[in-house]
């Protein structure tokens, strides 16, 4: 896999779609634009709860989220290591 740290400032950076796989890959099936904002915005790592995407994400954005599977999106410092670990 790439360099995740490619952004500004060193931010975390992962394609929309490498996203939704990992969160289907947890549901054992496809999200809906409902699933995946409810997941994205309840992780948990270590007791912590923490936004995916660094702030809550409404099911309408998921939507648009869907379309876009090659875009770059930032993500939080804790959701990436939980990404990363979950893909290997």
């Amino acid at each position: 896999m790439a360099d995740p740290y490619n952004g500004k400032n060193g931010e975390a950076k992962i394609m929309l779609g490498f996203i939704v796989r990992r969160c289907a890959a947890e549901l054992g099936h496809t999200p809906t634009p409902d699933e995946f904002a409810a997941w994205a915005n309840r992780q948990r790592q270590n007791g912590r709860s923490y936004c995916l995407f660094g702030k809550e994400i409404s099911p309408s954005v998921a939507k648009v989220m869907f379309s876009q599977p090659g875009r770059m999106v930032t993500v939080s410092p804790e959701g990436l290591a939980r990404i990363w670990k979950g893909s290997r």
